[in-house]
């Protein structure tokens, strides 16, 4: 008996036309299509759900980072010493907000396990300070100068050229210290931001932009 697949010679192709199969790719009823078309539209609708999302929480870091850089400047531009309050957003969103003497860089998880990542160079130069070291705020600057070379730094009290010498060089040194570790701020607590004013050589000052966390 000749088999159906054993229309041509031994050693030729076989002939198209001595195929039985009839179904083919046609075989794909409506239904299977309107499946393959609707898990499509779909997919397409979840990766715009979550490209969308994770687009506005970005932004949302890019707002949060833009403020605080703002009020740094707003701060240091004044012509008197003041303290300002700021406090990040309270949202359901975990986020990581640390800064350096130059950055601020805020991230957050993404919707794929990945990292959203805002950095926005800083206007001015901060000098970021923590309740462990000698000294935190403007009041303990200057009680911590009185203590350490007999003055406050006040306009009638200014301190000698060298202490501010020295003051001055403990602040530079504090940039390559953050910008190998950042300080943390602790999102749930309010940030403080002093701008204080230290006068040295009788006549001249120097302004102090502080930034610390109580």
């Amino acid at each position: 008996m000749t088999s159906p697949w054993s229309c041509a010679r031994w050693g030729e192709k076989p002939m198209l036309r001595c195929s039985k199969d009839t179904n083919g790719i046609m075989g794909l009823t409506l239904t299977q299509i309107g499946l393959i078309l609707a898990s499509g539209i779909l997919l397409a609708v979840v990766f715009s759900f979550v490209f969308s999302n994770d687009w506005q929480r970005t932004a949302e870091l890019q707002a949060q980072a833009s403020s605080f850089s703002n009020l740094l400047s707003d701060i240091d531009n004044s012509f008197f010493e003041q303290t300002s309050r700021f406090q990040f957003s309270h949202t359901d969103n975990i986020y990581l907000v640390k800064i350096s003497t130059e950055y601020i860089v805020i991230t957050s998880e993404g919707s794929w396990g990945d990292r959203l990542i805002v950095t926005n160079k800083l206007l001015t130069q901060p000098w970021p300070r923590s309740p462990q070291q000698n000294w935190t705020t403007g009041d303990d600057l200057h009680a911590y100068l009185n203590k350490t070379c007999g003055h406050r730094g006040t306009e009638n009290d200014s301190i000698p050229i060298e202490n501010f010498t020295q003051l001055y060089q403990e602040q530079n040194n504090t940039i390559s210290f953050f910008a190998l570790h950042p300080f943390e701020i602790q999102t749930r607590e309010p940030v403080f931001i002093e701008k204080v004013t230290i006068f040295y050589n009788q006549t001249k000052r120097h302004d102090f932009l502080l930034l610390y966390q109580l």
